[in-house]
């Protein structure tokens, strides 16, 4: 289930225009002079969301943590020991919101299909955006756009590798100092493990791991990761409609999904690494091979999975399971 998003719905058409999007709120369809667009303001927001038991300070699972505690389970799917994260971060950009219907046949874009695709409202927040999935918090920030009213059923996102020079809100404003670990990849976790290895117990051993790659990726629809099928979400005409991607953090690191975990190995297999005292530690980087190799591939795309979009339709601003874009789906790691 590689997945979604969270939308909030706010009927204000005076703000559409005190938030930048565009005063007029009709346009033509492309190639049809008899048709009318009514337009929408839409507003984008990201975060993790972790069951609430699981956070340091004991606060909602939406709201701003130090850490987040995570389970570790075998393919079995039993607990095996635990992760605290203190820090989870992903870099994204070219984050577009597709309607019904497009993109059917599933090819490739050419760079003048995605040009007329802008043009058509494929709607593009550019970035990249530096997503902290602890504190819930993006930056630069994520502006209002104007956008056509229409059902809209895929979103596709970038994992985009930092590379020096991208800017925050001032534009002067280094977004990721070389100094950072995210600076030189897209996916940055690190904390503390404590639970089984493959020779023994540990506690608060640290672990690290990185992606330095860009990479895109849907929620939902046919084309997606694992063929998730999605009721999609109707953007509304008239006013702004946020929306929200909410990454469930408590699927990260569960090893028992066949579609992920293809070699179905446990976190337990990997290989512990050394720091320069003599201390265990976990790092999954690039350079790994072997388990190692696998096991950090199966938590990227568990991270990917984990993915939910859908309307907030009780305005509690969280993503709730029933409000998720497949909210047939019982999940109880949703929350």
């Amino acid at each position: 289930m590689v997945t979604k998003i969270l939308i909030i719905l706010s009927l204000s058409a005076l703000f559409l225009t005190s938030a930048g999007c565009e005063s007029d709120d009709a346009v033509v369809a492309p190639g049809d002079n008899n048709t009318t667009l009514t337009r929408a303001g839409i507003s984008l927001s990201i975060q993790g969301t972790a069951p609430s038991t699981s956070l340091s300070k004991g606060i909602s699972n939406f709201s701003a943590a130090d850490s987040v505690i995570l389970s570790v389970k075998d393919v079995a799917g039993i607990e095996i020991g635990t992760l605290t994260l203190t820090d989870a971060r992903l870099a994204l950009k070219d984050i577009k919101l597709k309607a019904k219907d497009e993109d059917e046949d599933g090819e490739e874009e050419s760079e003048d299909e995605e040009d007329e695709e802008d043009e058509n409202e494929n709607i593009k927040f550019k970035g990249p955006y530096v997503v902290d999935l602890i504190t819930n918090t993006v930056s630069p920030s994520l502006d209002t756009i104007s956008i056509i009213a229409a059902t809209y059923t895929e979103i596709e996102l970038k994992l985009h590798k930092i590379k020096g020079g991208e800017k925050d809100d001032d534009s002067t404003t280094v977004l990721v100092d070389e100094s950072d670990p995210l600076f030189g990849n897209s996916i940055y976790l690190e904390g503390l493990y404590t639970g089984a290895t493959a020779d023994s117990q540990v506690t608060n051993i640290p672990f690290f791991l990185s992606f330095d790659f860009d990479e895109k990726f849907l929620l939902s629809g046919s084309d997606s990761t694992f063929a998730d099928t999605s009721l999609g979400f109707d953007i509304v005409e008239g006013a702004v409609n946020e929306i929200i991607i909410a990454f469930r953090q408590a699927k990260w690191f569960a090893f028992d999904d066949i579609e992920t975990n293809r070699d179905m190995l446990d976190f337990n297999d990997l290989t512990l690494s050394q720091d320069s005292t003599g201390q265990a530690i976990i790092i999954l980087d690039k350079d790994e091979d072997g388990d190692n190799k696998k096991i950090r591939r199966v938590i990227k795309d568990n991270i990917k999975e984990s993915a939910d979009y859908g309307k907030d339709k009780d305005k509690n601003g969280k993503l709730e399971s029933d409000e998720d874009d497949d909210p047939d789906e019982d999940d109880e790691d949703d929350d």
